[in-house]
């Protein structure tokens, strides 16, 4: 990307409610609300919960239901929202009716970060078709839009899985590159979760040793979905070292918020993008490997 021209965020990643409208009837073309709901619980930091509920009170027209965790993770598992095995993963895509040559875009009602977990799935799973509607389900049901409600028919599809390898970390990969001067790995929390001052904290307060800051809800509005402009992402990842010339490892606390900013930096044509998938509920307790506070 050339410093003198101004960035842009790829418009076949990031789509507006005009552009889907446009398209809504495009064969190839399928809509999931992928809206989950993380509840506060004493004993384990949050549980997950889907929203099919909500979804069945009004979607948007045609669109399925996705969960981030009983659709495209593991459970139960150790950690939450780890990616299933490849041919796991396929059939669950398949049965919603993802198929090889679809195009998806994925929406939120709520958060803005569960469409962006459920495209890093996809495409750490190798597929190319997904997208991400800018503003989630408020800017198309804002603008007096058609909303459905009740049951969607999908027929399914046969979804192939080629796992990205490389946009998927563990903690051994993420322990391999923390003095890598060629690698940025960044943490998406609040300040104050990666300063360890405050906010919620998985394990241990602070952050993963030699990693820097760039906090999620300044990457796209919480309130909002809207993301930030191009200009003010680039601005904001080249100040946390996560420049378009190095490998970058996002992290969060479970890698759901850290989504955004992957999103964001492939959406900007960053090219060698990771996620640490366990993220901080697995760096947090393990006493073995190195964080850092203030």
């Amino acid at each position: 990307m050339s410093d003198n021209k101004t960035p842009q965020l790829n418009p076949d990643l990031l789509v507006s409610a005009n552009w889907l409208a446009a398209h809504l009837e495009d064969p190839d073309l399928r809509v999931f609300d992928a809206t989950t709901v993380l509840v506060p619980d004493p004993e384990l930091e949050y549980r997950v919960e889907g929203d099919r509920d909500g979804w069945a009170a009004g979607h948007i027209p045609g669109a399925g239901y996705m969960n981030c965790q009983d659709d495209m993770s593991v459970t139960p598992h150790e950690f939450r929202f780890m990616l299933p095995e490849p041919a796991d993963f396929a059939a669950r895509m398949g049965a919603l009716g993802i198929g090889d040559d679809t195009r998806v875009v994925l929406y939120s009602r709520t958060q803005p970060f569960w469409a962006t977990r459920a495209w890093w799935a996809l495409y750490a799973m190798g597929f190319d078709g997904g997208m991400v509607l800018n503003g989630g389900y408020a800017s198309w049901a804002s603008e007096g839009r058609a909303v459905a409600t009740g049951e969607e028919t999908i027929a399914p599809a046969t979804f192939t899985a080629r796992p990205r390898r490389e946009v998927i970390f563990g903690k051994d990969d993420v322990r391999a590159v923390l003095d890598d001067p060629d690698v940025a790995v960044v943490n998406a929390l609040s300040a104050e979760q990666f300063l360890g001052t405050g906010g919620l904290t998985f394990g241990r307060p602070g952050r993963i040793a030699n990693s820097t800051n760039a906090p999620y809800a300044e990457v796209c509005n919480m309130e909002t979905g809207v993301f930030a402009d191009a200009a003010s992402l680039k601005q904001m990842f080249d100040a946390a070292g996560a420049t378009p010339d190095k490998k970058i490892v996002n992290y969060c606390g479970g890698g759901i918020s850290a989504t955004l900013a992957f999103f964001a930096q492939k959406a900007l044509g960053y090219e060698d993008v990771a996620l640490y998938d366990a993220s901080m509920q697995e760096w947090g307790k393990d006493e073995t490997l190195p964080m850092e506070t203030g």
